[in-house]
């Protein structure tokens, strides 16, 4: 039932200080944004950043803050984001990399959120273990010296546990004891680990989910010493309607594929088209997070730990062969104007199938094309970027070739907990529009924000994908016939 009592989301963060870790990356910008744009009257929004060489950390902030997402807060409120404070620092470091100095400036902060992650998935074991399991305990350390704290958000992910296909919103049982997985870490090198990984990680998957789950082991052991939340989206997508349409930063997930297949270079996919794919916006993830942090801060249940899934459920998911058919329709509207070829291809779930077509449809154009570039006088790049693309479905295979069930009372529960005036800025409901309006926004923001494509080009993009349906058909026929050919000649004269 609704807590009528609680003080809404922005007077809780209302000159409240705010650390959070993972900043820079896809969710902690949209996190930022979020808490600016909604909770304008917060104190501070310490961001911990490393220093990279070459850009002082006000310049990596200039460079995020100058970007089309906080377009809208500039026009709303610019002032506010002099409130972001860069901190030096570095996740895989004891005690984050952070200075005494850095600490005593922030000794006030009341909520915590902990993004920061590798989610490459073919991490060496240690480093995956130093960024991704020691980095929480380092974060919830410092937090219980935090004499206001009210809540830690840990930013984990449904696939933690990868064997199990029905995931509910609670701890599982260890796979190792975490603190024995930092001492290895910490005392032996790559070359080592890596020779004992899959007897350590009991053959998990990926050293990214396996790491993920002992963090949350650290999590549970820390449920009596600070107000604390375990928080797990499944895959993270484009955002559905703020503070832009369709946003979004990386090629990671659905739209990559999507984007992969529309400019014709992607032809050969490791996946079995019935498995359904669990998507969930990025706003509505970052919207939750800060409900259950506000939650958290509000609710008196001391040495609870709350786990939210935060996950579509099942009537709003839909399997990839639905996606990519729904993803061809909308592409035959909004065609990439920089397509290398016509979209098509095949898709399997049979690696041997899929290691022949993508030898035959991927690598041997790759191979003509660059040597044709070279012929020219410019920089191949195709056969580089197959590699890339083969890497990244073989590392794929296990999730997308099977399919998970996750539970989310808890997270479905956030919707309710809203008062009115909160539900404007922070309802967790999404899909509104319905999924295939959704996807059409995802492949809009993939056009504008990932290809750097104006809208005004599509009239032109539809031109040049009717060239190359016809140019695509062509050369299938022309190959067909010289192969009908030969084997009239070689067989029946």
């Amino acid at each position: 039932m609704m807590q009528q009592k609680c003080p809404n989301i922005p007077a809780v963060f209302a000159g409240a200080d705010v650390f959070i870790t993972g900043g820079t990356g896809f969710m902690g910008k949209v996190l930022i944004e979020k808490l600016l744009r909604s909770c304008p009257q917060i104190a501070h929004v310490f961001v911990l950043m490393r220093a990279k060489r070459g850009k002082s950390l006000e310049d990596r902030l200039k460079i995020i803050t100058d970007g089309v997402l906080f377009d809208v807060l500039k026009s709303e409120n610019p002032e506010v984001l002099k409130k972001i404070q860069p901190i030096e620092g570095d996740c895989t470091l004891l005690k984050l990399g952070m200075s005494p100095e850095s600490m005593e400036r922030m000794k006030d902060v009341q909520f915590v959120f902990h993004a920061a992650a590798s989610v490459r998935f073919n991490d060496p074991l240690k480093d995956a273990i130093l960024i991704n399991t020691r980095s929480t305990r380092e974060v919830l350390d410092w937090a219980k010296t935090l004499r206001k704290l009210r809540a830690v958000v840990h930013v984990s992910t449904t696939y933690c546990n990868p064997e199990l296909m029905h995931v509910e919103e609670k701890i599982y049982p260890p796979k190792m004891d975490w603190r024995e997985a930092i001492r290895l870490a910490e005392t032996f090198d790559n070359a080592v680990l890596e020779t004992v990984k899959e007897k350590l990680t009991q053959f998990a998957p990926n050293t990214y989910t396996y790491t993920k789950g002992l963090a949350e082991q650290i999590c549970y052991e820390y449920r009596n010493d600070i107000p604390l939340v375990v928080f797990r989206p499944s895959i993270v997508t484009n955002s559905e309607t703020e503070p832009l349409m369709g946003w979004v930063d990386n090629f990671n997930g659905p739209i990559g594929l999507l984007l992969g297949c529309a400019s014709g270079v992607v032809r050969a996919g490791l996946l079995d088209l019935e498995k359904k794919i669990n998507c969930i916006p990025v706003d509505v993830s970052i919207k939750a997070i800060i409900v259950a942090a506000w939650k958290r801060a509000t609710a008196d249940k001391q040495g609870t730990l709350p786990v939210y899934n935060s996950a579509a459920e099942p009537e709003k998911t839909i399997n990839y062969g639905r996606m990519l058919y729904d993803g061809k329709v909308l592409f035959d509207r909004t065609p990439l104007s920089n397509m290398l070829w016509a979209p098509g291809g095949t898709a399997t779930s049979n690696k041997y199938y899929f290691y022949l077509v993508f030898f035959c449809c991927q690598l041997l154009p790759a191979i003509i094309v660059d040597a044709l570039l070279r012929i020219v006088g410019k920089a191949p790049f195709l056969l580089k970027l197959n590699r890339k693309i083969f890497d990244a479905q073989v590392s794929l295979r296990y999730f997308m070739n099977n399919e998970w069930v996750f539970k989310n009372e808890n997270f479905k529960e956030l919707e309710y907990t809203l008062t009115d005036d909160d539900r404007k800025d922070f309802s967790t409901n999404y899909f509104v529009r319905g999924m295939m309006e959704y996807y059409e926004s995802a492949i809009l923001g993939g056009r504008r924000y990932l290809l750097k494509e104006p809208d005004e080009n599509i009239d032109y993009a539809l031109k040049k994908y009717q060239r190359l349906r016809v140019l695509n058909y062509s050369l299938k026929f022309a190959l067909a016939f010289l192969f009908m050919y030969y084997i009239y000649n070689r067989f029946i004269l």
